[in-house]
């Protein structure tokens, strides 16, 4: 059964990749503003050496987009597919990381149809191909989450502090990555009171000294 899963599991994510790369020099056509932005920051930075934690033109946008458009024209050059290509990679880091995610909270089966869904749903897909920064922010959510759930249930200190960095990179996403502390709040805030042992009271101490250092710079 392990194998099938597997199985089952690569083949989702062979999917995913197939409909976020099909096309994807063509489809969609063209640039939206707020990727051509993206993409003209991009281009400031390579040649000034400036990386921004965040850039103030087209009402603001926090920093993490820009930086990998930037790494992604250094290696394939200013072409508009390559301002999609890293929100594309997030989709499927989604795909593969709630599958973990379910599988943590609900078992394997519902993780694989979780993540069967994910894979192939219309927004799911149609915000992984276009260069928009929100598409980074899903994946380190996810991931950050099924990796605090880890941490929660076999009480080792470095789940925490990796779910820490993950999730104070999200602040470098998008805007509604301010609201993610209320949902990790209420996700794990009525455990730790049950809970209520010193290891855990010290992991999630942790936890949120890695959050704060890692986001300090766009905080600030």
């Amino acid at each position: 059964m392990p194998n099938k899963r597997i199985t089952v599991l690569v083949f989702i994510i062979v999917l995913a990749i197939f409909f976020r790369f099909w096309q994807f020099t063509s489809i969609p056509g063209g640039l939206y503003q707020d990727e051509a932005m993206n993409g003209a920051d991009a281009l400031t930075s390579l040649k000034t050496g400036d990386y921004k934690v965040f850039y103030t033109n087209n009402n603001g946008r926090e920093g993490m987009i820009v930086w990998l458009d930037a790494l992604a024209i250094k290696f394939f050059g200013a072409e508009p597919w390559v301002l999609r290509l890293f929100p594309a990679l997030a989709g499927i880091l989604a795909v593969l990381g709630l599958y973990f995610l379910a599988k943590e909270l609900f078992g394997a089966e519902i993780a694989l149809v979780s993540s069967f869904f994910m894979a192939t749903s219309f927004w799911a897909v149609n915000f992984s191909r276009i260069g928009f920064r929100a598409g980074l922010m899903v994946p380190i959510l996810i991931w950050s989450f099924y990796l605090l759930i880890k941490g929660f249930r076999l009480q080792k200190y470095i789940y925490f502090i990796i779910a820490g960095i993950l999730f104070g990179l999200g602040f470098y996403t998008y805007i509604s990555f301010r609201f993610a502390p209320v949902l990790a709040l209420l996700s794990f805030g009525p455990l730790i009171v049950k809970k209520g042992t010193k290891q855990l009271w010290v992991a999630t101490l942790i936890f949120i000294g890695a959050v704060f250092l890692t986001a300090l710079p766009i905080g600030l």
